[in-house]
């Protein structure tokens, strides 16, 4: 086989990882690893790997030339700079860092040892985001655009989505994928960023038992880009457990509004609408999956770069300060 890959952390997304790299015919899971021994040994029987008892295992045996890095974000720079040190190239889940130093840690190293890093931002691969562009593109909406964006949840059943030093919550580990979209759509950058959240995690006596220090786990988040467009998203993941939560989004300019549909979008005209009908989605990381290949074999810059993946932390990184300090963050 072409690619072959060891996937480290055999949790939902190491498993979405894994069932995308197996349904390739150039590639093949040749080990596996996790803390949790009874996940690395599922994985293992699963897609016929080796089960590995280290990283090291995994990452530096088993010729070895591509590492999916599926854990906790805490543990990206470390994992991956270890798999680069190694010649082997690296498709990180999002978000790339906790820290603008780790994530240039990691982006310094790929350049130092001429590998490839790709970094999970799958939104862009989701059809109703690549037609939003393609209209965007047409000219449609008119001018400048609103993205608003809501996502409110039951507090996470992931323990180390709550914790500030394990993903560093949602406005870090979710606002990245709309910061990334609103990039990807529009092609501009972001220029200011102000918010105002709370913590509600500490209210849930679940999430008390095993969090020592929360994240802030809801934010409304206004971010302003090059070309006059406005990105406003509600991000909220600690509702209590079992509520239904709700969901929203809507992308509006001068003369068009564009919604989701159970199956596509639909652009509103002033005396028409169409609807787009956009078949299934794919698996999670397919499209990254395919950017990796992509760069490593046309040796070109893969479309979601470590660099790209930075632009959306730093947003996340100044929404955090802007709480913080309760004033709008230039970048």
């Amino acid at each position: 086989m072409k690619y072959r890959v060891a996937i480290i952390g055999c949790g939902a997304l190491g498993t979405l990882h894994a069932k995308v790299w197996s349904s390739r015919e150039d590639s093949k899971i040749v080990a596996v690893y996790d803390i949790l021994d009874d996940r690395t040994q599922k994985m293992a029987t699963d897609f016929e790997a080796t089960a590995c008892k280290s990283l090291e295992e995994a990452i530096v045996e088993n010729d070895v030339n591509v590492v999916s890095v599926c854990t906790p974000v805490v543990h990206h720079p470390d994992i991956s700079c270890l798999a680069m040190d190694h010649g082997r190239h690296v498709i990180c889940e999002k978000p790339i860092a906790l820290t603008v130093a780790e994530a240039e840690r990691m982006i310094a190293k790929s350049h130092e040892k001429g590998v490839k890093l790709v970094v999970g931002y799958q939104y862009r691969g989701l059809p109703r985001y690549i037609k939003c562009r393609e209209i965007f593109r047409s000219g449609d909406f008119g001018g400048p655009i609103f993205f608003r964006y809501t996502d409110i949840r039951e507090a996470r059943p992931k323990i180390a989505m709550h914790h500030k030093k394990m993903n560093g919550g949602p406005v870090i580990d979710m606002a990245g994928h709309i910061f990334d979209i609103m990039r990807f759509i529009t092609d501009e950058e972001p220029v200011r960023v102000y918010a105002r959240g709370h913590i509600f995690g500490d209210r849930r006596p679940r999430l008390v038992a095993k969090v020592d220090e929360f994240a802030i786990d809801a934010a409304e988040i206004n971010v302003e880009y090059s070309g006059g467009h406005v990105l406003a998203t509600l991000i909220h993941w600690s509702l209590p457990d079992k509520h239904p939560g709700m969901g929203g989004e809507e992308i509006v300019g001068a003369d068009l509004i564009v919604k989701p549909t159970n199956k596509g979008v639909e652009a509103r005209y002033t005396d028409h609408a169409i609807t787009y009908d956009l078949g299934e989605i794919p698996t999670g990381p397919t499209a990254r999956i395919e950017d990796l290949v992509q760069a490593i074999e046309n040796d070109t810059t893969p479309e979601v770069s470590g660099e790209v993946a930075l632009i959306a932390l730093r947003e996340s990184l100044a929404a955090l300060e802007s709480i913080e300090t309760n004033r709008a963050v230039d970048l």
